[in-house]
């Protein structure tokens, strides 16, 4: 999702930065809520061997402790990811965030930006490096970030769903 945020700065000319950060959808968070509906059964599972005890007339708990305790990860990871990953882009260069570190791309060592299908990746002397959430319709705020390090990209036309309704003369005369 693109937000943009105002934050003062007192080492920038005009006394404020602006700052794009393009991140996952809070909507994604469901995905972390079905995770653990599917593991919390996988890791508490018992061996499916049930025992009576005669006294009691009640069986005992299947719930065993162990090493399937470790699929209750699964899900802590999926929101780990979701809470981590972006891009954010300013007047300073660009600094993407991953699953497991970030890396901060000056201005200097950005040579442009590379689109390949759905996929955004800056452009620079050692390789390219993929920009996490940015897609090729949000070019407009990266450019209105960078305040003139890239050229100015015209914001994306909105497509829209083809009409089911018959356009001309034979959908008038009915």
């Amino acid at each position: 999702m693109l937000s943009g945020l105002l934050a003062a700065h007192a080492s920038h000319p005009r006394g404020y930065r602006f700052l794009v950060t393009f991140r996952l959808p809070r909507s994604a968070y469901l995905i972390v809520l079905f995770l653990v509906f599917c593991t919390v059964p996988l890791a508490l599972a018992g061996n499916g061997v049930h025992h009576a005890d005669p006294d009691s007339g009640s069986t005992a708990s299947d719930v065993v402790i162990g090493w399937r305790l470790l699929f209750l990860l699964i899900p802590v990871l999926a929101a780990f990811f979701i809470a981590r990953t972006r891009t954010q882009v300013d007047a300073d260069g660009i600094r993407v965030r991953a699953l497991f570190g970030g890396r901060r791309l000056p201005w200097d060592q950005v040579r442009g930006l590379s689109i390949n299908d759905r996929s955004v990746y800056a452009v620079c002397a050692d390789g390219s490096v993929r920009l996490p959430c940015v897609r090729v319709s949000d070019l407009n705020a990266v450019s209105a970030a960078s305040e003139g390090r890239l050229p100015d990209i015209p914001p994306a036309k909105a497509k829209y769903a083809p009409s089911r309704r018959p356009r001309g003369r034979a959908a008038r005369s009915r």
